[in-house]
């Protein structure tokens, strides 16, 4: 498979450039994590300037092979304004859910990462056992399992059940995580990620664990306020991909 889009970058404004750099950065950031599902999940970021459309990557692609100038362009009902016409179908129903009701949120990112995976099964949600978890304290829904994504009338649900969350626990199935920016949204899958873990870990462990006192997790989240998620990790992060791979900028 030809992974590569013509190079139309001269006919792409730099607004809507930088997008498409961002998301590419965020597929490659991925697979370095181990987060990729094979060619399955997804990433998407609303085009600059508009609201019913989000580009997203080309189905049958690994997450390493994802480029800036090879995403296609959907609309809010999964047909192709430009690029080859192989969609995901279940990604634009989970991505046209938060693009279209939520759009303060331009990057929506959805993945499988085993612990997370396990951690959705938990009759009781995931608890908050850490520091780190406390990112994320007040800002976690729930969505449950309805199959695959593939009915459009579920997108009204998850829009509703992410609410002004960051995070999307997808009961049985996955997370979903949201941000104004690709390196809030990245950053946002990198603690929910981690507070799974940790769940997984120590309730595995049947010790006595130490939920800690609800006011100090609203305390530590405050003092959170001062690290917004992704202000200094992106540009870090994408030079971790510079110098691992600076083809996802082409």
């Amino acid at each position: 498979m030809n992974t590569r889009i013509d190079n139309r970058r001269n006919n792409i404004n730099a607004e809507e450039w930088e997008v498409r750099v961002d998301l590419a950065a965020m597929f490659r950031l991925t697979h370095m994590m181990g987060w990729d599902d094979t060619v399955w999940n997804h990433i998407t970021a609303r085009t600059p300037g508009t609201e019913h459309t989000f580009f997203m990557h080309r189905m049958g692609l690994l997450y390493e092979e994802i480029t800036a100038s090879n995403l296609i362009k959907v609309d809010e009902n999964g047909k192709v304004l430009e690029g080859p016409k192989d969609v995901n179908t279940a990604g634009f129903v989970i991505h046209s859910a938060v693009h279209l009701n939520h759009p303060k949120n331009k990057f929506v990112f959805h993945a499988h990462p085993p612990a997370a995976l396990a951690a959705t099964s938990l009759k009781d949600g995931i608890p908050f056992l850490v520091q780190d978890s406390s990112m994320l304290y007040g800002k976690v829904g729930y969505h449950d399992w309805e199959g695959l994504s593939v009915d459009v009338d579920e997108r009204h649900r998850i829009a509703k059940n992410l609410d002004d969350n960051k995070v999307l626990i997808m009961r049985n199935h996955g997370l979903l995580t949201v941000g104004e920016t690709a390196g809030e949204a990245f950053m946002n899958m990198y603690y929910a990620v981690r507070m799974c873990e940790v769940a997984v870990q120590a309730q595995g462990s049947g010790l006595k664990l130490d939920r800690g006192a609800k006011s100090l997790w609203k305390k530590s989240e405050k003092q959170y306020a001062a690290f917004s998620p992704g202000i200094n990790e992106w540009p870090a992060l994408k030079r971790r991909c510079e110098k691992t791979d600076p083809s996802y900028k082409e």
